[in-house]
């Protein structure tokens, strides 16, 4: 049935039943990622911790995948991608379970090591599902069908968002562990069918091989336009990040928007995700001739200005729909970052770069809010926090500025 599904959905010799399944199993790997963060006041409720500890359940799958991903991406150009795709749902599939375990048994030293375990598994997913888009599809639409799977990633964020109250109310917080664990389990055979056809054979199996898996390594960490990509990462979600962590905080005391008004809009800001992601690649293939940087370049310029023009808005309506604009110019970007390092790479090294610049990309996601944070503190005003944007947008259009293109 799932085989003859995948047939259905390949037109012009492309797997597009490969993209649809790989997109729904990181739309459910991001719904159990951001949960239960639309719950946390039941959570330190029933765990009896504070909201510090509390949110470490939520960021614990980040710290995970930041700490794996480097390793992950090394492994996952060795082996055979589909097999780890699967092997990493299942991972996640068991760390659904044991979270609900521990959480029933209000034993939080073990759900975060289960919300860890969920990480690993969502790094191993994110990079081979990148490997294997990038090997399956021809040069006409790889870039637009890897932005296309980033976009799984903000949906399941909203569906996390919207299902987690949906399902505490009627089965209890820790259920939100499993449930979407479970949906990832249900996709997996479509990933396998759809992903036995890619052709990418590894580079290398076996302990002889160490050798040449560190100088792919080395190539890799020593490559200056690599770094520059991963620049770009760190600087793209920085920006991203001070949006989605202060926008609340700044929307409820200099706009006067009550804590529901401000959480419902300040979600369309990643929810735009889904079209300017997918649009990034469009862009890129159709427009700039497969070029990656002028879309980095646009995406920089673009959202500097409007947040430039957003400092001296007090208007809420206004205001709020800058936001908007500002959310789809800075994600216009993050779908072709992927393919844009594989450009600088051999085809042996692809999943070892992919993985570090999502490493770098996490980390600028950390630094931001914290560094945001210090600066309004020290300022006393949250005008600093459009401030830090707009440095940060300044800074990502020299670095745009600088990038390599072919």
């Amino acid at each position: 049935m799932i085989d003859l599904l995948d047939r259905a959905l390949r037109r012009r010799g492309e797997p597009w039943g490969l993209l649809a399944g790989l997109w729904l199993l990181w739309l459910f790997i991001g719904a159990y990622a951001i949960v239960p963060a639309s719950v946390l006041p039941v959570v330190t409720e029933e765990l009896v911790v504070g909201p510090a500890a509390a949110s470490w359940i939520v960021t614990a799958p980040q710290v995970g995948a930041a700490i794996v991903g480097l390793p992950a991406g090394i492994a996952l150009d060795r082996v055979n991608n589909v097999r780890a795709t699967v092997l990493a749902g299942l991972c996640l599939f068991v760390a659904g379970l044991s979270g609900w375990v521990a959480a029933v048994d209000s034993a939080y030293w073990p759900l975060l090591a289960s919300r860890l375990l969920g990480g690993a598994a969502l790094v191993t997913v994110w990079v081979a599902g990148t490997n294997l888009l990038s090997a399956a599809f021809s040069d006409r639409y790889r870039t637009t069908v890897v932005a296309a799977y980033t976009t799984g990633y903000p949906a399941g964020y909203a569906l996390g968002q919207f299902g987690a109250p949906l399902i505490t109310a009627r089965l209890g917080w820790p259920a939100t562990f499993p449930v979407f664990g479970t949906l990832v389990l249900v996709v997996l055979p479509l990933c396998y069918i759809a992903g036995r056809r890619v052709v990418r054979e590894p580079a290398g199996r076996t302990s002889t091989d160490r050798g040449s898996t560190a100088r792919g390594v080395a190539s890799v960490a020593t490559n200056r336009n690599v770094w520059i990509v991963c620049l770009v990462s760190f600087t793209v979600y920085a920006l991203y990040m001070i949006f989605n962590s202060w926008m609340p905080t700044y929307l409820t005391r200099r706009l006067g928007l009550s804590l529901a008004e401000s959480g419902l809009f300040v979600a369309v800001f990643p929810a735009v995700g889904i079209v300017a992601r997918t649009g990034g690649g469009i862009v890129s293939d159709r427009v700039f001739g497969r070029r990656k940087r002028p879309v980095v370049l646009c995406s920089f310029g673009a959202t500097t200005l409007v947040v430039a023009v957003l400092v001296g808005i007090s208007t809420p309506v206004v205001f709020l729909l800058g936001l908007i604009v500002a959310g789809f110019a800075i994600q216009l970007q993050i779908g072709v970052l992927y393919t844009y390092v594989q450009d600088f790479v051999t085809g042996e090294t692809v999943g070892t770069a992919v993985a570090l610049v999502s490493v770098v990309g996490w980390v600028g996601q950390f630094v931001a809010p914290a560094v945001t944070g210090a600066l309004v503190d020290f300022t006393g005003t949250y005008t600093t926090v459009l401030g830090c944007a707009v440095a940060v947008g300044l800074l990502g259009t020299l670095v745009g500025w600088l990038a390599p293109e072919l």
